[in-house]
C-alpha cells in the first residue's frame, strides 16, 4: 500500500451516464471493506445515488461533501457510518449542482477537496488505525467538482461500456486527465478502464476491448449484465450484499482484488 497513514485515493469517472460509475464505486467500496481495508467512499454527484444506498434519509449540506467545498471542513469532520463494517461515507447533497459557479471564480476552487484530505489523522475511530482507501465517485461530467477529484487522487478507474461512442468518452477524460497533469502537477495515474454491463456473446464487444487497450490498461474482469444489480438497488443494497452468489457479485470481488494487486 502506498503508505502506512495515507490512504489511496481512487477517483471513479465517466462524464457519460448509464455506465455503471456509481454501481462500480459502490460495489468496489463494500468488497474492499469485505476483503478487512478500512475504506470511504465519497459521493461527489449531486443526484446522490452512492449515498442513497447508505444513508437513505437525506443529511443536511453542512454535514455532507458540500461543505468541502463550501466551507473548506475537513473530510474527516463529516464521516457517516454505514451497515458494512470497515466502510465509511461522506454523503452527497443536491445543492453541490450549484457550486460550479463558487469553485470557478476561487483561486483555490480546484484544491478544495485535496486540501480537506491533507490533513493529518484521518482515522477510523473505532479502531484508532488509518483508512486505507478513499473512493470518489464523480460526478457524470468534468466540471470542477471532477478536476478537484482527479487532483486530488492517486488513481483514476473509469467504467466504460463495450459499446460504439465508449472510444470519444474516454478521448475526453483522457485530454482532461493530461491538463490536469501539466497544468497542476498532480500524480493521478490512470489503473485502468472496467468494462461493466458487458455480453461475452458478441464480437464488437471484445473489438471494443481491444480497441481500448491500445490507450490505457483495461482491467481482466469484465462486469456481465444482470437484472440483479437493481433489484438490489430497489432494496436499499449493493449487489455485492443483495446476492453475494451471483455472477455479477463475483465479478466484483475478482475485479476488486484486481485493483488491490494494481496497487499494492
Amino acid at each position: 500500500m502506498k503508505g502506512q497513514n495515507k490512504p489511496v485515493v481512487l477517483s471513479v469517472a465517466n462524464q457519460k451516464g448509464g455506465v455503471g460509475k456509481t454501481t462500480t464505486a459502490v460495489n468496489l467500496s463494500v468488497a474492499l471493506a469485505q476483503n478487512k481495508k478500512r475504506v470511504i467512499l465519497v459521493d461527489l454527484d449531486a443526484q446522490s445515488n452512492s449515498s442513497s444506498l447508505f444513508c437513505p434519509k437525506e443529511i443536511e449540506a453542512l454535514s455532507s461533501i458540500h461543505s468541502v467545498f463550501q466551507n473548506k471542513k475537513n473530510l474527516s469532520e463529516l464521516l457517516q457510518e454505514t451497515r458494512i463494517e470497515g466502510l465509511k461515507i461522506v454523503v452527497a447533497h443536491r445543492q453541490l449542482a450549484e457550486l460550479e459557479a463558487t469553485l470557478a471564480g476561487s483561486p483555490d476552487g480546484f484544491f478544495r477537496l485535496q486540501d480537506s484530505l491533507k490533513t493529518d489523522g484521518i482515522q477510523d475511530e473505532q479502531t484508532g488505525l488509518p483508512f486505507d482507501f478513499i473512493i470518489l465517485d464523480c460526478p457524470p461530467n468534468l466540471g470542477l467538482i471532477t478536476v478537484n477529484s482527479f487532483i486530488s487522487s492517486d488513481f483514476l478507474l473509469i467504467p466504460l461500456q463495450a459499446a460504439k461512442f465508449s472510444m470519444d468518452g474516454l478521448m475526453a477524460i483522457l485530454d482532461t486527465l493530461r491538463s490536469i497533469q501539466k497544468r497542476f502537477h498532480a500524480s493521478i495515474q490512470v489503473l485502468g478502464a472496467l468494462f461493466t454491463m458487458y455480453d461475452h456473446r458478441t464480437v464488437i464487444s471484445q473489438a471494443i476491448v481491444d480497441s481500448i487497450k491500445e490507450y490505457i490498461p483495461v482491467f481482466q474482469t469484465r462486469i456481465s449484465r444482470s437484472v440483479l444489480v437493481e433489484e438490489a438497488h430497489l432494496t436499499g443494497q449493493t449487489i455485492c450484499e443483495y446476492r453475494k452468489k451471483s455472477k455479477t457479485a463475483q465479478d466484483y470481488f475478482h475485479f476488486t482484488k484486481e485493483v488491490i494487486d494494481g496497487i499494492v
